[in-house]
């Protein structure tokens, strides 16, 4: 007999409450939509396994063979499109919405077509990412040796992606992919550094899925020029026009991007945070900051506890030198979320704006361990590590940035920096123009050259790059403020410009005080020399008689 085995009694006592199976089916498939409305990700993920295991366990014991019974969820997709059942795929949605990527993937391996096949690929394709950015090593990066050891350990496993890329080929050769699936194929391209190859594919998933708004991003990334941009097949959809405006602005064009942005507010969207903070963006790369911080200062009061892009907004408040604004800002992002990736930058430039270098680089240093992807931080870090006297880690942090985005100008401008301070002007040169040929209408980059020109004895060439400032230097007022003047037609050097001319006119009012001083000097000489004596004489002698 065995020992646990009850009684009629004692199984009466249980209070067991008998059910109807397909009550029970019926009951889960009401609740896990209603679940899913609210949030509740836990108990959505219970009730899709229950799902799951009484349809098949219903099929089992009324002697089905074994086939899933019709679970009943309606979700308006054939199950030829979903590739799969739709119990089977809500359980296995329901484990991707938790990060448990593996276990999504394994519930769905054999998927070989839809819904299901692209949600098994993205979820791997997500682990992949995840534990990249687990074996970003946990080490304080003060030292060069140390941040190549992070980095190189995560670039260098990449059998994750190519056995990926591998599956989609084998898959793309049976039937073609859907727009989902080549989004996938598009990112697995990518991070293999084949960007030729992965832009097409982009495109189609734009084309067919023109809502997916991340593929959109990512292909933003891909777009080095103008003309490469207007080259590209996409769709007449309204999503595009959000498209252009972010391209502009990495294609060192923010007076098209601002444009773009004024005509989607007055169609509707001007409560949008994403296009106010898009705004703030062009306007702080045509060095309009104040426009830029209005812009993020609408955002916020719209939405005040959104973080994304307040990264952004603290690189305003900081080139603005606003100290209390930054410490506000970065005390309400630690009160929303203290360990957000947005929340690391903001405190590291508060920091930084303390000149705590230390602390900024460890706030910095955390922002990359949540996303090494972002160049922005590798190249914040890169400042910290040039204030700190680490050359050498600045070096390898500004490469960095430009491994993520050959595009960016302050990578570029932060080496060129670097290899001027420890006196290799060959190198610093190289940098300078190529920073100066991603922003020409940038002074900064044109006098930074200059100087590595003159510090090599190259003065033809020099002057060339010092517009309008050479010839202030020289006192050339009227080339200077010709000069100045055709500087005003850019944006991005407009104030720059402004500052120029308001100088010129002070030196030149100067100049004038000087003359008149000296011919009122030539008028007065004999009583001026008496004065000037007597006022010697009376220092002399206080100075004798104090001691």
């Amino acid at each position: 007999m065995n020992p646990l085995s009850m009684s009629f009694d004692e199984q009466r006592d249980v209070n067991y409450l008998q059910f109807d199976p397909k009550t029970v089916v019926t009951d889960l498939q009401k609740a896990i939509p209603a679940l899913d409305l609210v949030g509740l990700v836990h108990s959505r993920k219970w009730c899709c396994e229950m799902l799951q295991c009484i349809t098949i366990g219903t099929a089992s014991t009324e002697g089905g063979g074994g086939d899933e019974l019709d679970d009943g969820i309606n979700l308006n997709i054939t199950a030829r499109e979903l590739g799969t059942s739709s119990s089977l795929y809500l359980m296995a949605k329901s484990y991707f919405d938790l990060r448990e990527y593996t276990r999504c993937a394994n519930h769905l391996r054999n998927c070989t077509s839809g819904y299901g096949f692209f949600l098994r690929l993205y979820a791997l394709y997500l682990d992949g990412l995840k534990h990249r950015c687990d074996d970003f090593v946990d080490v304080f990066p003060d030292t060069a040796s140390n941040q190549r050891q992070a980095t190189t350990k995560a670039s260098l496993d990449n059998t994750w992606l190519i056995r990926l890329r591998t599956e989609l080929t084998t898959s793309e050769k049976t039937q073609p992919l859907n727009g989902y699936s080549c989004y996938v194929y598009a990112l697995v391209l990518k991070r293999l550094g084949l960007l030729n190859e992965a832009l097409p594919y982009f495109v189609r998933t734009v084309k067919a899925v023109p809502h997916l708004w991340s593929a959109w991003e990512d292909l933003v990334t891909l777009i080095d020029s103008e003309q490469k941009l207007h080259s590209l097949d996409l769709p007449k959809h309204w999503i595009r026009n959000v498209f252009y405006a972010r391209c502009y602005v990495e294609l060192h064009k923010p007076e098209l991007c601002v444009y773009i942005c004024k005509e989607l507010t007055q169609i509707g969207f001007h409560n949008s945070t994403y296009i106010l903070l898009l705004q703030a963006k062009a306007y702080e790369t045509g060095a309009e900051l104040q426009l830029a911080r209005t812009c993020c200062e609408d955002a916020r009061t719209i939405d005040p506890y959104n973080l994304d892009s307040m990264d952004i907004f603290s690189n305003i408040l900081f080139v603005l030198e606003d100290y209390h604004a930054l410490a506000g800002l970065a005390q309400k992002c630690i009160e929303i979320e203290k360990y957000r990736f947005e929340t690391c930058i903001v405190v590291g430039n508060f920091y930084s704006i303390r000149n705590d270098h230390a602390r900024a680089i460890q706030y910095f240093t955390r922002a990359l361990r949540m996303n090494p992807d972002y160049p922005a931080a590798w190249i914040l870090l890169g400042h910290e590590f040039v204030e700190g006297k680490n050359h050498a880690a600045a070096i390898n942090a500004y490469r960095e940035a430009l491994d993520l985005n050959r595009r960016d100008h302050r990578a570029w401008y932060g080496l060129g920096e670097t290899y001027e301070i420890i006196k290799m002007y060959n190198y610093a040169l190289y940098y300078f123009k190529e920073a100066f040929a991603l922003k020409p209408n940038d002074s900064r980059y044109s006098n930074a050259l200059g100087e590595v020109y003159e510090r090599t004895q190259k003065l033809h060439e020099a002057k060339k790059c010092y517009w309008p400032n050479y010839h202030v230097k020289k006192r050339q007022y009227d080339q200077a403020c010709s000069y100045a003047r055709k500087c005003l037609e850019f944006p991005e050097v407009k104030n720059a410009a402004k500052d120029i001319l308001n100088k010129i006119t002070g030196l030149r009012e100067g100049q004038q005080q000087l003359k008149d001083k000296e011919f009122s000097q030539q008028q007065t000489s004999a009583p001026v020399l008496t004065a000037q004596s007597t006022i010697h004489e009376f220092d002399s002698s206080s100075t004798t008689t104090i001691d």
